[in-house]
């Protein structure tokens, strides 16, 4: 495998790790509408990644394009499981989010469900101000500022989805656009067939799975 398919990799992996489906995350994702929705992320005006996100109730699925690469996340709920595929090379990788934590990744591991009312929870050193209400992409928002020893930043949340349609902190801005609720067919959550399973040691020293 290519070195720069293995960033590619790893950057997915980084991007949506803190969305995988810990316990509180499960909860704040309970009764929620499922949608779809286009996702961009750019530093000083420039899209730097672009993908979609599909939310399934008890599953998501993150699909990015970023380095020259397309790469997909799937993450299951009650198994408490992240699937990392890779469509090019048609191998996948999973990844046991049960016990775990993980440090900050990439501002678009934002796309996660939020308290509605306290998006701090869960969030030791983060505090959080609401700043009003705004429509923002179509959808109407609560403006809350996140403010934490690591910096700040602005999160537009969606009232009905609990989802941030937009997040900026810093140059980076981090949104979700095309926004279409409705059931997700079943078998966008599933690792397609013939694909092989590899480990992430095989991964970094960049051998193809056996």
């Amino acid at each position: 495998m290519k070195l720069g398919r293995i960033v590619a990799a790893m950057l997915l992996m980084f991007v949506v790790l803190s969305l995988s489906p810990r316990g509180a995350q499960a909860q704040a994702f309970a009764g929620l509408p499922q949608f779809s929705a286009d996702t961009q992320t750019s530093t000083n005006g420039a899209v730097v990644m672009s993908g979609k996100l599909y939310f399934g109730g008890k599953k998501v699925r993150v699909d990015v394009n970023g380095a020259g690469h397309s790469n997909e996340m799937i993450m299951d709920m009650a198994t408490q499981t992240t699937y990392m595929v890779m469509p090019q090379q048609k191998i996948y990788m999973e990844i046991s989010s049960a016990g775990q934590g993980y440090g900050r990744g990439p501002r678009m591991s934002d796309l996660k469900a939020y308290d509605p009312n306290n998006p701090c929870a869960g969030q030791q050193g983060m505090t959080c101000k609401k700043l009003g209400t705004e429509t923002v992409n179509g959808r109407t928002c609560d403006k809350w500022e996140f403010s934490g020893e690591h910096g700040s930043r602005i999160a537009w949340i969606d009232q009905k989805l609990h989802f941030p349609v937009k997040t900026v902190e810093g140059d980076t801005v981090v949104e979700m656009k095309n926004i279409k609720e409705g059931s997700q067919e079943a078998s966008l959550f599933e690792i397609p067939s013939g694909y092989q399973k590899m480990d992430m040691g095989n991964m970094m020293r960049g051998q193809r799975p056996n």
